[in-house]
């Protein structure tokens, strides 16, 4: 009975009748067997190179040899079962030649209904072939997610800064997926290779000596082969790196997409985007004619061969009978399926080849050394030994650090400054294990054991967030008490916090905490940190972006606190503290010109005395705040939304069959958006479709009637008419094809750019609430599914079609009465495919979702190595990416497997009408009814309609899975978009617009939706033209929403935001946007030049550019490098450091010109040093510049004209600086 089930996929069969009666979920697919867990891999990992890209797709069908034989075992009896039906249809046809009578009746039926049998057997054992080798094709990509995940845990931070974001995901994606069709492809190569052998061989046994003309033109494909490999190899790579390159600039403009929209460089990405993308689709171009030239080419091969075959053996005077032709008609039929794959062999073969190189030179890339021994779970103070540390960048002229010599004793403080550019981040990282030194060494003492390492854990200056919980964020994979996690939350001032989120813990913070102040992140990281509990603590200046009442907690309850027995090594820019560390280290160029306490720097190290005295002021100003202020950072959105336990919205599905306006839009746009150009190209796409079926069935029929009038032709004659119709055949099937793929393309780039202009149009909330990671998937796997698939699928199921149509014509016509059998039979099928296509699309759309969190996974962990590795979790990050791959692979597995399901009862159904058109045919010619070469011809015909039958509704059914890439796509490109204006002005705007800089805000009323609650309710006050105006107020205040209202973020359900007395809502956005000015907390640079991201509509001149940089005190920086302006800024910028990302901002901000700068706490994250050259240019360079400051610090507002205080939605205060007592702060703001 297993035995059965698993013959004929009966364990499908559960799913088929579940969806018979509701819209399937997850819950319903088939589990994943567990040889199939990413976990575990029944793969031969000994026998797999990883050295030679060649060597390596061979070694892993070698490794799944336990899957690849019995696969291939299936492949050759299918191929056996084929070959039986030549040999079948020559007796056939010869028993109906020599005419049917009572004596040869039964013989003639027999070997009618063996043709169909045979049918049946070929292609049931196919689709056993195809569930081995799509097992293992799931195997090799488990095999390689795992592997590329695991090595990317290791990457350095050099080498990850050398790949681009967008080139290691599809390492993961479409490498990963044409490396593992390597199985599929050297199984379908065999099997070409194989057939053609076979054929060869029953040709000379058919036609004898008349073979060899054909064997000598077959010889002619080699040299043909390897050149044609070695074109689709070059055009596929190309193909490739511009395809990364797109994903690169779309994964770093999604990820800073509100930087975008501040500055409206949304024309800029734009086309950025398109030229990568022009590219990309030019080399998809040229790569698909290629396909379809050598494709076209090897048919004609095929075609040409019969002809030499047929023209010799008449040549010598051999006798063409009906017998003999439809033999070889069967015979070159069989082969046209090899020689038609075979350029799309090579193109996958070549995919598989670039994939492979990619991939293998990736995991060849430097990884972090590896850290020798088990963390010390003891709890153990642990000292901290470094002795001639000396760290070098690669290519460096010199080294970043510069024999450094100190030691942290057990459960002591260690805090470390110095200016921008010093090295105290690479100490960090290098204390890590993220960078390699060249020289000296590190040690701990105190270990339980000396093979033990430290338990470390790790705060850098810009918090890692994942998207998940608070909880999860927390507990960081760690098991916590609920004691343990109240002491956190307390230590780390978030207790007050908690209380105002009513999910509490299970508040989602959302992707890099979108929802999260920059001081509310900070204290997440540090409560992670304390739930660790660990030996080490490294804290990369966290402080920065916390005001000073919290910081001052901060530093009692846990640094001092808590952690008063940990053994803390800290980067400060906060120099008040720094009497309360153990020890201080003054580094400068990568040296430690000074170490010791506090006092003993100010005694011994005039380096550090200056330093210190250049910053005395801010210090002394920061010594006495008190206030806690809050505010959010660029990356922010309002408060109110952490009263929804969820951010982040699930990914739309729909449900139900494909409608047919997503058909629809496809169709149209192969036509193209012109109304008259439209019907006319679809209507060639439809006439090229009935030529290509009907030329060819021209041709046959041709053979056939020759057959049947022999005596009133000359066969080379009859066969040079053939051949003149295959070439005419080949014609037409050419510029099918190119007109499909010209088609293709296009509809193709309509789609990616109407959706990327819907996506950079859509309102901010959008991306709060959606993961970058989903959208990637729209711009990578959905759009590849559309340039490359699609239009293939939609000309092979009109082509399709039209076989079947033309089959059942054929049938009809000469024997009508079949339409009895033919009738119930297709009202089978009908039932059939019913069954299948409505579990299949679910199936398929399950599939297509579940792949997004995996790809979102990856990419957050790529974003957060050092903090991964700092707390040891690689482990756990790896375990979170298996449950994301199990699931997705589930999906793949359940979808594959009802493909089979449905695919092995189909042969039943094409083989009745084979055996029910072989008994027809038979009793006609025993009755007379039909001529020879006739009876061969419905035959050959009823043989290939189950095959039609077969890939139609493969086809079908794939193309209706693939239209969800449609619905997918057609949903992001219409997005609601931000409203350019919402009201009309009195009179046109001025081009001089704003002149001044003045603001008036009347009773202001902002809600972020309909079922929320008024964030702004009814602020009013004005600011006036040239003046610097803070804003204080707490989390939740209502600071960001002003801010987000005054770039029109979000828009104002009543009042009216006014600048030189024009109200904002009558702006153009993009004018308004490019208006104003802003300088946000987080830093963010773009992939490309450092001109490139000061200017990025090329706008200024370089003398401009270059005032902007000396104004921001960058000039000299960027003087000393080789190329200038023209310097390579990688990445996110991670090239530079964070002081010098944030004096780039300033730069840019001051090119602008604005007469309106908001600046977003744009001190909160830098040294002193950075910050006193901010400080400097507000008040110098910004001089008659309005200036809106958000601030957490007093020090940071000092110098401003007057104070807005928001509480609640509402105006509090407007206030001097002066006038406003510390005690009101406290009382007003804590």
């Amino acid at each position: 009975m297993n035995f059965f089930r698993r013959l004929f996929f009966t364990e499908v069969s559960p799913l088929v009748q579940k969806a018979k009666h509701k819209i399937i979920d997850e819950t319903d697919l088939l589990p994943l067997p567990p040889d199939l867990d990413p976990r575990t891999t029944t793969l031969d990992l000994a026998k797999i190179n990883w050295q030679s890209a060649q060597k390596h797709l061979y070694s892993l069908i070698f490794a799944a040899r336990k899957l690849a034989v019995p696969a291939y075992l299936w492949y050759t009896a299918s191929a056996l079962f084929s070959l039986c039906t030549p040999v079948l249809v020559h007796r056939f046809v010869g028993l109906i030649s020599s005419g049917v009578t009572e004596a040869n009746l039964k013989e003639t039926l027999f070997y009618g209904v063996l043709l169909g049998i045979c049918g049946f057997l070929s292609g049931f054992a196919i689709q056993h072939y195809f569930a081995r080798t799509l097992r293992t094709y799931q195997l090799v990509t488990n095999l390689l997610n795992e592997k590329i995940f695991r090595h990317s845990l290791k990457l350095s931070l050099q080498a990850r800064q050398k790949n681009q974001l967008g080139d290691i995901v599809n390492y993961m994606g479409s490498d990963s997926e044409s490396v593992a069709d390597i199985a599929l492809i050297m199984a379908e190569i065999f099997y070409a290779f194989f057939m053609i052998i076979a054929i060869v061989g029953m040709l000379f046994y058919y036609i004898g000596l008349s073979t060899i003309a054909a064997v000598v033109v077959l010889l002619t494909l080699a040299p043909l082969t390897k050149f044609i490999g070695k074109a689709f190899t070059r055009l596929d790579d190309e193909m490739m790196k511009q395809r990364d390159h797109r994903v690169t600039l779309m994964t770093q403009a999604l990820g800073a997409i509100r930087v975008v929209k501040y500055f409206a460089w949304e024309k800029s990405v734009a086309k950025e985007v398109n030229e990568v993308r022009e590219k990309e689709l030019s080399a998809r171009r040229h790569l698909a004619r290629a396909e379809t030239y050598s494709s076209l080419g090897y048919l004609g091969v095929s075609t040409f061969v019969l002809f030499v075959a047929l023209a010799t053996h008449a040549w010598r005077g051999e006798k063409l009978d009906a017998a003999l032709i439809f033999t070889c008609i069967s015979l070159f039929g069989l082969l046209e399926g090899p020689f038609g794959e075979l350029s799309r062999l090579i193109s996958r073969y070549t995919q598989a080849l670039v994939g492979a190189r990619r991939i293998l030179a990736f995991l060849q890339q430097e990884e972090v050394s590896e850290k020798k021994g088990q963390v010390d779970t003891s709890g153990r103070a642990t000292g901290v030994h470094v002795e001639h540390l000396t760290v070098s960048y690669e290519n460096a002229a010199t080294p970043v650090l510069k024999d450094l010599n100190f030691t942290v004793a057990p459960g002591k403080s260690l805090a470390i400054v110095g200016p921008v550019g010093s090295g105290k981040s690479s100490l960090i990282h290098t204390l890590l294990g993220e960078i390699t030194s060249s020289a000296g060494s590190i040690t701990y003492s105190g270990l339980e054991s000396n093979a033990l390492r430290p338990k470390t854990a790790y705060v850098p200056q810009e918090a890692y967030i994942v998207n998940a919980s608070l909880l999860e964020n927390l507990k960081f994979g760690e098991d916590v008490s609920g004691e343990e996690l109240r002491r956190a939350l307390h230590n780390a001032c978030l207790d007050k916090d908690l209380k105002e989120w009513k999910a509490g813990l299970r508040t989602e913070i959302g992707e890099k905490g979108v929802n999260l102040s920059g001081g509310q992140k900070q204290r997440v990281a540090l409560a992670r940190a304390f739930l660790s509990n660990p030996q080490v603590v490294l804290l990369d200046d966290p402080l920065s972006a916390v005001d000073a009442e919290t910081e001052n907690l901060l530093v009692q309850r846990l640094i001092f606190g808590a952690w008063k027995d940990k053994t803390r090594i800290v980067v400060t820019h906060r120099l008040e503290h720094l009497n309360a560390f153990d020890q201080v280290i003054y580094l400068e160029d990568g040296e430690i010109k000074g170490k010791g306490t506090f006092a003993d720097l100010k005694a011994s190290c005039p380096e550090f005395v200056e330093f210190y005295s250049e910053h005395g002021k801010t210090q002394g100003e920061a010594e006495h705040q008190a206030a806690e202020v809050h505010a959010p950072v660029a990356e922010t959105t309002a408060a109110p939304e952490l009263n929804e336990s969820r951010v982040t919205e699930d990914e739309d599905r729909e449900v139900g069959a494909v409608k047919g306006s997503v058909y629809w839009d496809y169709i149209r746009s192969l036509g193209g958006d012109h109304p008259t150009w439209n019907p006319i190209i679809l209507s060639l796409l439809f006439l090229g479709a009935v030529a290509v079926t009907a030329l060819p069935l021209l041709q046959k029929w041709w053979l056939s009637y020759y057959s049947s009038h022999q005596s009133e032709w000359v066969a080379l004659t009859a066969v040079g008419i053939y051949g003149v119709l295959g070439v005419i055949v080949l014609l037409a099937s050419l510029l099918d094809n190119l007109f499909w793929l010209s088609r293709g393309i296009q509809a193709g780039k309509d789609m990616h750019d109407k959706m990327l202009k819907s996506v950079l149009k859509a309102p901010v909330r959008f991306f709060d609430s959606t993961p970058v990671g989903r959208i990637l998937q729209r711009f990578s796997r959905d759009i590849e599914s559309v340039d490359v698939y699609l239009q293939w699928s939609f000309s092979s199921a009109v082509n399709c079609a039209m076989q079947v149509l033309a089959s059942l014509i054929l049938i009809l016509g000469v024997m009508p009465y079949m339409a009895l059998v033919i009738a119930p039979v297709m009202f089978m099928y009908y039932l059939l495919q019913r069954d299948y296509r409505r579990p299949a699309r679910e199936v398929k759309r399950l599939d297509s979702i579940a792949r997004s969190p995996r790809y979102a996974h990856f990419k957050e962990s790529l974003q957060g190595l050092a903090v991964i590795r700092g707390f040891n979790k690689s482990d756990w990050f790896l375990q979170n990416f298996y449950e994301k791959l199990a699931h997705s692979q589930r999906m793949f597995f359940s979808h594959y497997m009802l493909n089979r399901w449905f695919s092995s009862r189909i042969p039943m159904v094409g083989g009745l009408i084979s055996v029910a058109t072989a008994i027809g045919v038979t009793l006609s010619a025993h009755y007379g009814l039909i001529q020879a070469g006739t009876a061969g011809l419905v035959t050959m015909y009823s043989l290939s309609f189950w095959a039609f039958l077969n890939w139609g509704v493969r086809i079908f059914a794939d193309i209706e899975s693939r239209m969800t890439s449609i619905e997918r796509l057609k949903f992001f490109a219409n997005l609601p978009a931000e409203k350019d204006t919402l009201i009309s002005l009195p009179q046109p705007l001025s081009e001089t617009w704003p002149e001044k800089g003045e603001i008036e805000v009347q009773d202001l009323q902002v809600r972020y939706a309909t079922h929320l609650p008024l964030v702004l309710k009814g602020i009013t006050f004005k600011v006036q033209a040239g003046t610097r105006v803070g804003i204080i107020g707490r989390t939740g205040s209502g600071k960001s929403t002003f801010f987000q209202s005054l770039f029109r973020f979000v828009e104002a359900e009543q009042g009216s935001i006014a600048i030189d007395s024009v109200n904002i809502a009558g702006v153009p956005l993009e004018r308004l946007r490019r208006s104003l000015a802003i300088i946000p907390q987080d830093p963010t640079l773009f992939m490309g030049t450092i001109r490139n991201n000061l200017d990025r509509y090329n706008e200024y001149t370089d003398g401009e550019v270059i005032t902007a940089l000396k104004h921001a005190s960058m000039w000299e920086f960027v003087d000393t490098l080789p190329q200038s302006l023209n310097s390579v800024v990688t990445e996110g910028g991670l090239n530079l450091s964070q002081g010098q990302r944030q004096l780039l901002c300033l730069a840019r901000a001051l090119l602008t010109e604005a007469k309106v700068i908001v600046m977003d706490e744009a001190t909160a994250s830098v040294d002193v040093q950075t910050d006193a050259i901010l400080q400097k240019v507000i008040r110098e360079a910004f001089s008659g510049v309005t200036m809106l400051i958000i601030a957490h610090r007093l020090g940071t507002i000092a110098d401003c004209d007057q104070i807005v205080e928001i509480s609640a939605g509402t105006v509090k205060s407007i206030r001097k600086p002066h006038e406003i007592s510390q005690k009101e702060i406290e009382e007003s703001l804590v």
